[in-house]
């Protein structure tokens, strides 16, 4: 069962997207992506616990750890068996159900909005929608290659900019929420967070 919630939400993670039908043209627009971007790009550590609602009603929470540049853990509580670790250029997946491990490169999820070197959104995605709502601002980004269905929205509280929320959409239309929960930034994250053992299956198969 775990297995089969996870499914949707991690591909999602790993492959995007679809080619938008709203380009951002309105000077406004392009202040506040800007905007977004300086924001992301301030970021050195965040910390904060999370809550994954799927299109199915199922929930997952975790935690997340961010350590710019190119670091970043997706950390599910103790019953889901997939961790997520990326450390400079690659993302590592674990399952521990399985004892697998693969590695997607950065370059080819939408984690790249978050932990890039240097964020520049365009670069790195076609610009969707940007809404404004009650305290709030959201843009939608989709692959630049436009192949396969899907999409990944950031929504962030306005004034002051605070990323609140995304969702992620994949090729079989299954789509999840993922909320931020007391986030902390500029803390002190230990190293180890961001590495992962390549042979911390076979170690476990010799005991």
């Amino acid at each position: 069962m775990i297995k089969k919630i996870l499914s949707g939400p991690i591909l999602a993670i790993i492959t995007l997207y679809n080619s938008p039908l709203i380009c951002l043209e309105r000077k406004d627009d392009l202040v506040e992506i800007k905007r977004i971007e300086r924001y992301l790009n301030d970021i050195t550590t965040l910390k904060s616990s999370f809550i994954q609602i799927s299109s199915n009603g199922e929930r997952l929470d975790g935690e997340l750890f961010i350590n710019r540049p190119g670091r970043l853990r997706v950390q599910y509580e103790p019953s889901s068996p997939i961790l997520l670790v990326a450390n400079g250029s690659t993302l590592t997946y674990v399952d521990w159900e399985l004892e697998e491990i693969s590695y997607i490169p950065i370059s080819e999820t939408p984690l790249r909005a978050l932990i890039a070197p240097r964020i520049a959104l365009d670069k790195f995605f076609k610009l969707g929608e940007l809404e404004r709502g009650l305290g709030t601002l959201s843009i939608t980004l989709y692959n630049l290659e436009g192949e396969s269905a899907g999409s990944f929205k950031m929504l962030f509280a306005d004034r002051p900019l605070q990323l609140k929320q995304w969702f992620l959409k994949d090729a079989t239309g299954t789509s999840i929420k993922i909320s931020l929960l007391d986030v902390e930034r500029d803390v002190e994250l230990n190293k180890d967070l961001f590495t992962v053992d390549p042979f911390l299956f076979e170690k476990n198969k010799d005991r």
